[in-house]
């Protein structure tokens, strides 16, 4: 029977160059992945830096403000108590915590934070003023209170005050230093202090804003590309599945089947296919027309259907001008003689129909399928190969399973049959060693199939 599959004409594309496409593609695609979740790293890093930084920064603006104020409340804290230990707390401040320069150190290794340092450098001019007068202020209280100036920092112990001031009695001198620190001016000079301060903080803020945005911006767009590059690469293996079906699992899938039934095969798949099927339709066409010829010359068997035994030699001759794998199948049926003597002739020309039959549907019909006598066949398996053995033995199994069912009325019967393979078309050798697989198999019980390795 013809195959009726419509066939697409054409050279068809080549497996092997749209898989080297795809590859590209897929190397081009995953380099570029790596280089964008790269980028998405860089941009996180840089996003998560600039928080960090602008936390650290706004921090050290507002350690510069605590310090002032710090300042200004141990001062004032002296002025009214006397404790000493406000003034050795102050100098501390001044000496060794150092938040103020601290702050500034921190904006100016931020060499974008140039506004920000400029605010800060005037809020520190202005609290290096303020210290002054707290100083001022300080050694007025000591002195208007008679402390031991052997217990005062050195700064309050060795400042001098005016004549005038000397001369003031102790209530005039504890009110001028309450005076210095809680009169206009003193609090105009805070104010400006902490209006610097907190202008810092809003730019150092507003900065922090822009950066975030900025990098925000280039996350988003990073991001935008990965996602596009995953959808290439969803394509790509979409494409990649579909090319796979359409032209070589469904291709192979068809012609597998069609091998099977012995049938021509439609150019259908890749280019590799599609060359595959031009060249073994020509070999079906050249098979095709020598089973015609022979069939027209009266070389086919009545009986079975199958070749004369005057045609095997030309058969061989054929066979040995290919190159391709063949397996050389012999078959004995058992027992025959003592089937004819017991049952006469007709059961066991039934007996020899029936095992004709059977070998002709469970092989390819480009398959030569000879009757070499009243019980024997021998039979040219086209391209099967060593790797094949498992199912040609399972075959003669189902096969020696279907002669043993009598209820077609035929008598029980078996086969002994005997394979070998050769990769270069018919030799002489393969020949032998298949009917030595034969003898093997009648010397050991018959009803079976054996490989020659």
């Amino acid at each position: 029977m013809e195959n009726k599959e419509i066939v697409i004409k054409g050279k068809g594309i080549k497996v092997n160059i749209l898989s080297g496409i795809f590859i590209a593609i897929g190397v081009i695609t995953m380099i570029a992945s790596i280089f964008v979740i790269k980028k998405i790293y860089v941009t996180y890093d840089e996003m998560t830096n600039s928080y960090q930084n602008v936390e650290v920064q706004r921090e050290a603006a507002e350690s510069f403000q605590e310090a002032s104020d710090y300042l200004t409340d141990q001062s004032r804290r002296f002025v009214v108590t006397g404790d000493v230990k406000n003034t050795e707390n102050y100098f501390e401040e001044i000496n060794d915590t150092k938040r103020r320069e601290a702050a500034i150190d921190v904006i100016e290794n931020s060499h974008m934070l140039n506004l920000e340092c400029e605010l800060l450098y005037n809020a520190m001019e202005l609290s290096e003023s303020l210290a002054k007068q707290e100083i001022h202020a300080m050694k007025l209280s000591a002195v208007a209170m008679k402390l031991d100036e052997s217990k005062l920092p050195d700064e309050i112990a060795s400042y001098e005050l005016s004549g005038d001031e000397l001369n003031l009695n102790s209530t005039e001198q504890q009110n001028l230093a309450i005076h210095l620190l809680y009169n206009s001016e003193y609090e105009d000079y805070k104010n400006r202090i902490n209006w610097d301060i907190n202008n810092a903080i809003t730019l150092i803020k507003d900065e922090s804003g822009t950066r975030y945005r900025e990098n925000e911006s280039s996350l988003i767009i990073v991001l935008n590309i990965a996602t596009l590059l995953i959808f290439v690469m969803f394509i790509l293996l979409m494409l990649i599945f579909i090319f796979n079906i359409l032209l070589v699992v469904n291709p192979a899938k068809k012609f597998v089947e069609l091998l099977d039934k012995g049938e021509k095969l439609p150019e259908i798949g890749g280019y590799e296919f599609r060359k595959f099927a031009r060249r073994y339709n020509d070999i079906y066409r050249s098979n095709k027309k020598n089973r015609e010829l022979l069939r027209e010359q009266g070389e086919v068997d009545d009986l079975t259907g199958t070749l004369k035994a005057g045609t095997l030699e030309l058969v061989r001759h054929n066979l040995t001008q290919t190159n391709e794998s063949l397996g050389i199948m012999l078959i004995d049926i058992d027992n025959f003689r003592s089937i004819k003597e017991a049952n006469g002739y007709d059961m066991a020309d039934k007996v020899v129909a029936k095992v004709a039959n059977l070998f002709i549907t469970s092989f390819k019909r480009s398959d030569y399928i000879i009757r070499t006598s009243q019980d024997e066949f021998e039979i040219f398996l086209l391209r099967m190969q060593q790797q094949d053995s498992n199912m040609l033995i399972e075959r003669i199994d189902e096969i020696n399973r279907k002669l043993k069912d009598t209820s077609d009325g035929v008598m029980e019967a078996s086969v002994s049959v005997g394979v070998s393979f050769s990769e270069n078309g018919y030799t002489v050798e393969a020949e032998r060693k298949a009917d030595m697989a034969l003898n093997s198999v009648k010397e050991n019980g018959r009803g079976a199939c054996k490989i020659s390795l």
